[in-house]
């Protein structure tokens, strides 16, 4: 069944890398690979998402008449770096635990490890992983230019020339290595996994909560509503958030009175806010009890997304409750919003 839900006016770009659900795994020589198990089954799962924060509620339940140890992965997807048109915006970029991503097992905290590697990624060809090269250069990982400025700062220009040539960093509109170092944005993607070993007890279930922080990007101005959107970006839209004939009406409206105010007194974008639940379907059976609630943050906003059966239960949430969940889809959201000019 195809949702929206808004309100009157609004826009921002929301987030990219979203978290996906815990998932039993092994590691293997390539790394964390996410394995499928019979004996646990994840009895509830409640979800929130907001622009400003993520927090998911899970039980599970060992089937068993025995302990049930296992290493548990929760991966995050790609991170792309976008070079020098990337106004990506990270909570905590010089952090590796950029998302400011925390497990609490049983009312207690508990500590994560986290499994990154680095890839040149492009369509058609194999990944090349530069894991290994970045730090060997003492480069974070984390592909954002407040993350990497300082340690790509303190390379030699010839260093510079070589990670530009490898199309590892992109020197902007600067070319000239001699002198002051240029500038150099990130262009390779981080995959990132946290894991840590659980036990789960014979017979009895076990609560664990997980919180982070989304990443944020943004577009310098408004896609959808123009009417000039070529048909293919707005098949695109309607494909992944279920924009239907009255969204985009309202979508269109906002554009319209966006490009007549010019930017004087308020500035419109896009925000995407994910959820990758597809990946952490590998526990027994569905999601016992799956319920999702959708924060926009600001009652004027537009927001649109899939889902059955949803329900507006505030002024900026709404609900969807659903037993006996077997995802089909990822979990996509677009807001639209409006901020003032200061």
């Amino acid at each position: 069944m195809r949702i929206h839900l808004f309100a009157c006016v609004g826009l921002t770009l929301l987030s990219m890398p979203a978290l996906a659900d815990d998932s039993s795994a092994t590691l293997g020589t390539g790394g964390l690979v996410l394995q499928k198990t019979d004996k646990i089954a994840l009895v509830s799962e409640d979800l929130y998402l907001s622009p400003t924060g993520v927090r998911i509620s899970y039980r599970f339940h060992n089937l068993t008449n025995a302990d049930y140890a296992t290493t548990i992965a929760f991966p995050m997807p790609d991170f792309p770096g976008g070079g020098s048109n990337s106004t990506t915006v990270v909570p905590d970029p010089a952090s590796d635990n950029f998302m400011k991503f925390q497990t609490v097992v049983a009312g207690k905290p508990v500590a994560s490890q986290l499994e990154q590697r680095a890839f040149i990624t492009e369509e058609g060809k194999p990944d090349v992983e530069i894991t290994e090269k970045l730090r060997a250069l003492h480069i974070p990982l984390v592909p954002t230019v407040e993350a990497t400025q300082a340690a790509i700062g303190r390379l030699t220009n010839e260093q510079r020339k070589s990670l530009a040539d490898a199309d590892i960093v992109d020197p902007g509109e600067e070319s000239d290595y001699t002198g002051q170092p240029v500038p150099l944005y990130p262009l390779w993607t981080l995959r990132s996994k946290y894991w840590r070993d659980q036990t789960f007890p014979a017979g009895k279930d076990v609560t664990v909560q997980q919180t982070y922080v989304p990443v944020v990007g943004s577009l310098s101005s408004l896609s959808l509503g123009s009417p000039d959107m070529d048909p293919d970006s707005l098949k695109a839209y309607q494909e992944k958030f279920c924009t239907d004939a009255s969204f985009l009406k309202a979508a269109g409206a906002l554009y319209k009175r966006a490009a007549d105010d010019n930017a004087k007194t308020f500035q419109s974008f896009e925000q995407y806010l994910s959820y990758v639940i597809m990946s952490g379907g590998n526990w027994a059976g569905p999601i016992g009890s799956f319920k999702l609630v959708v924060d926009k943050g600001d009652p004027k906003t537009l927001v649109s997304f899939c889902g059955n059966g949803v329900k507006k239960i505030g002024p900026t949430q709404f609900e969807m409750d659903i037993r006996n969940y077997t995802p089909d889809r990822d979990i996509d959201v677009l807001l639209l919003r409006t901020v003032p000019v200061q």
